[in-house]
């Protein structure tokens, strides 16, 4: 049945029509061998190459809405499996031809599915619709020798033991909401992240010591044992000063942190 957000027109208005909505695209006519070239021409040979790879979740709810895609796992969770299950066999497909060349060191798969509240739907339905597609997405990773890697804001701690369970090794940006020295801890996963968006540092008027006291914070709240790099997830270039001083206090204080 169509579900449509009421708001703003998108590109679908009823998951069991996804099939007239993906576009046909021809892999083989990419030259994914010059397309890697071009990117190792721009990486310093001492730093990670990182393949962003193409989400599903994400591209579900771009296409129809937040709304109508999370009513869409209640009322046809058939046909939305379905759907992103083609977006996964298109995005490893992607995959594999680009890291026949590039061979990189870290993929990352970026899926928003969670508020500072907890994630937009519930562990079940995760589990039930999302999970077995993910699993396929980041096994290919690991297939290729990679790093793997999950973008996903908010308090994501209900998912993680499923994330770490398909083979998620960091996940970025593990934000304050979460308890991340224990999940660490507990489930041996790379954390980055740690900043508090939402604290003195990331406020109009900071000051450049709170601003440079915020970074200190994340670090020595989380980066003992390991397991930990700061990243400022939800800076905004709305304030520029501010974002100079995270950068510079990252670098200098990061530097005798970590000797």
């Amino acid at each position: 049945m169509p579900v449509s957000n009421l708001t703003q027109e998108h590109l679908l208005r009823d998951i069991t029509s996804w099939r007239n909505v993906l576009p046909d695209i021809d892999l083989s006519k990419i030259d994914w061998e010059a397309d890697a070239a071009l990117i190792r021409s721009r990486v310093p040979d001492d730093k990670l190459i990182v393949y962003g790879g193409g989400p599903v979740w994400e591209q579900l709810h771009y296409m129809m809405g937040f709304e109508a895609a999370l009513m869409s796992l209640l009322i046809e969770p058939d046909a939305v499996s379905e759907c992103l299950n083609a977006l996964a066999d298109f995005w490893i497909d992607a995959l594999r031809r680009m890291c026949r060349y590039l061979k990189p060191d870290m993929v990352v798969f970026a899926e928003h599915m969670a508020t500072a509240k907890g994630p937009l739907m519930s562990p079940a339905t995760y589990r039930e619709i999302i999970k077995p597609v993910h699993k396929r997405m980041f096994g290919a990773a690991l297939e290729l020798g990679a790093i793997t890697e999950i973008h996903c804001d908010g308090y994501i701690e209900p998912l993680l033991p499923d994330f770490v369970e398909i083979g998620v090794m960091s996940l970025q940006p593990f934000q304050v909401f979460n308890d991340i020295n224990r999940l660490k801890e507990e489930y041996k996963i790379t954390a980055f992240g740690g900043w508090d968006c939402f604290g003195r540092g990331n406020q109009p008027g900071a000051t450049e010591d709170e601003v440079r006291a915020s970074v200190r914070l994340a670090m020595d709240s989380y980066s003992p044992g390991y397991r930990y790099a700061f990243l400022q997830a939800g800076s905004t270039p709305r304030y520029a000063q501010n974002l100079e001083w995270l950068a510079d206090e990252a670098r200098t204080y990061g530097r005798t942190f970590y000797k």
